[in-house]
């Protein structure tokens, strides 16, 4: 009996799980729970707590230390306003050509069927279409293996002088500088006519002159190099430096010999040339070739930098005062007097690549900070010429902080000179500044019938193209163009249809 009064007491007085186990406590909820547990997702549920971590002790003096250093570094990133933070990507000099690929398989299969009769026709019996096959195959430039194949077999088995003197010019100017064409090309520059050895020259140069561009490891093997290296000596010193067959053997001398001292006299005796062409590429060879650096050299391309009418050749001169460096320029003590030629370029460059050329060998110089330095005093001075051409120099310079860009901007408003304020515009124009405030003091200034209006509307035309202008939602690119054809302000028709 007490057994049946026992099963039959209620759950909340004795659980089930009591009976079954009693050893278990504290006992599970199921225990006295009636209906079925169901769980709520957004029920909140005890997350255990982490133990208490002792934050580790500083030094005041550490705490102090990586505030300062907090400091400089927020300070470093915010404090130079670079041409290269407003431009899209740097710029460059040349830009490389775009070689046009044609990816149609049926072009592509004329092609090949076009170079599979070229190789063909060199078998001809007849003179004058091996000759035209053999050029053909040089001035297409397909240095593949049937091709080269090709041409050395031709090499070996025709006896013509005309086609040999074709094949190993196009073997030449393909790069294939083998035993057996090296061999050939010494003995057409021994027995050949002046025209015939002035064009072998010019091929032999062209083909050096990418192996030299190459690196050593990828540089094949020039056979017979120190037998070409003297007939080039003799050449080169048979006749003037204004001779081009001449010239031509000083710079494949320069190619494969570096420390020669024939090729360095007679690239050197054209420095005094009237001739600005051939003084730029014995320039180019002297320094960026031969790493020579002299007093004379230096002065040479201060030279060209100031007087050349080529912008090309003006640039590559910036260029290579940067290849030379600061130090051997301050051996030579030319250092203050490169400096003022920089100073000068930076504005008086007609052409702005060039200026950059200029600003970025200013930088490699260790100059820039005298030069900003210098720049930031002059847009402070009373006469309006001077504070022209220190804009234009922060037009390629860039600017070093955010003082000087507020003084633009107040030079944009407040300057006297109209002048002025047209070069603050092309300055931000240049830089790609398409800060809101900027934008909006430009379209402020819009006025088709002004220099300045006219001005600042081709200013904003160029920056609003760029996807990371920051403008007001109320200026539209519209605004330009209606404000240019009914001469209403844009900010004037925003408040006309806000009045509505």
């Amino acid at each position: 009996m007490k057994a049946q009064r026992h099963s039959g007491t209620s759950p909340r007085s004795c659980p089930q799980g009591q009976d079954q186990n009693p050893d278990i406590f504290p006992l599970s909820p199921s225990t006295w729970r009636k209906t079925p547990f169901r769980q709520d997702p957004s029920q909140l549920s005890i997350v255990e707590k982490q133990g208490l971590v002792i934050p580790k002790q500083h030094s005041s003096y550490l705490i102090k230390a990586d505030q300062m250093k907090l400091m400089m570094q927020s300070k470093k990133a915010s404090s130079r306003m670079l041409i290269s933070n407003f431009l899209k990507a740097s710029h460059c000099l040349y830009p490389p050509k775009i070689k046009y690929v044609d990816n149609d398989p049926e072009i592509n299969m004329w092609k090949r069927k076009r170079m599979q009769d070229l190789i063909g026709s060199l078998a001809s019996s007849v003179e004058q279409e091996q000759v035209y096959t053999a050029q053909a195959l040089g001035c297409l430039g397909e240095t593949n293996e049937l091709v080269l194949s090709a041409l050395q077999n031709a090499l070996q088995v025709c006896r013509s002088l005309p086609v040999r003197y074709e094949v190993t010019r196009s073997l030449v100017l393909l790069g294939c500088l083998e035993a057996a064409v090296v061999r050939e090309l010494i003995g057409q520059l021994k027995r050949g006519s002046p025209m015939q050895r002035t064009d072998m020259l010019a091929a032999l140069r062209v083909a050096l002159h990418t192996w030299a561009a190459a690196p050593e490891f990828q540089r094949m093997l020039v056979a017979a190099r120190s037998r070409l290296i003297q007939i080039l000596e003799q050449l080169a010193s048979s006749q003037g430096p204004t001779d081009d067959s001449s010239f031509s053997a000083a710079a494949c001398l320069a190619y494969l010999d570096s420390s020669n001292p024939t090729a360095r006299e007679t690239l050197q005796r054209c420095l005094v040339l009237a001739d600005r062409k051939m003084k730029m590429q014995a320039l180019i060879l002297l320094v960026r070739y031969m790493k020579i650096a002299s007093a004379t050299i230096i002065q040479a391309l201060l030279d060209q930098l100031c007087h050349s009418p080529v912008y090309k050749y003006r640039a590559d001169s910036a260029s290579l005062l940067s290849c030379i460096g600061l130090w051997r320029i301050q051996q030579e003590d030319l250092e203050d007097e490169v400096f003022m030629v920089l100073l000068e370029k930076l504005h008086c460059e007609p052409f702005l690549v060039v200026r950059q050329m200029v600003a970025m060998t200013v930088e490699v110089l260790h100059m820039k900070e005298q030069v900003w330095d210098i720049v930031e005093n002059q847009l402070k001075e009373k006469c309006k010429m001077i504070r022209r051409q220190a804009v234009a120099s922060l037009g390629a310079l860039g600017l070093p902080n955010k003082q000087v860009f507020f003084t633009l901007l107040e030079m944009l408003e407040t300057d006297s000179s109209e002048a002025v304020r047209i070069q603050v515009i092309k300055t931000f124009s240049i830089l790609g500044m398409n800060k809101r405030h900027v934008l909006k003091s430009l379209l402020m200034k819009v006025d088709p019938k002004g220099p300045l209006g006219r001005e600042c509307v081709k200013a904003l035309r160029g920056l609003q193209k760029s996807p990371s202008t920051q403008r007001d939602p109320t200026l539209r690119d519209y605004e330009i163009s209606q404000e240019v054809v009914t001469g209403v302000s844009p900010l004037a028709s925003c408040a006309l249809r806000a009045g509505r």
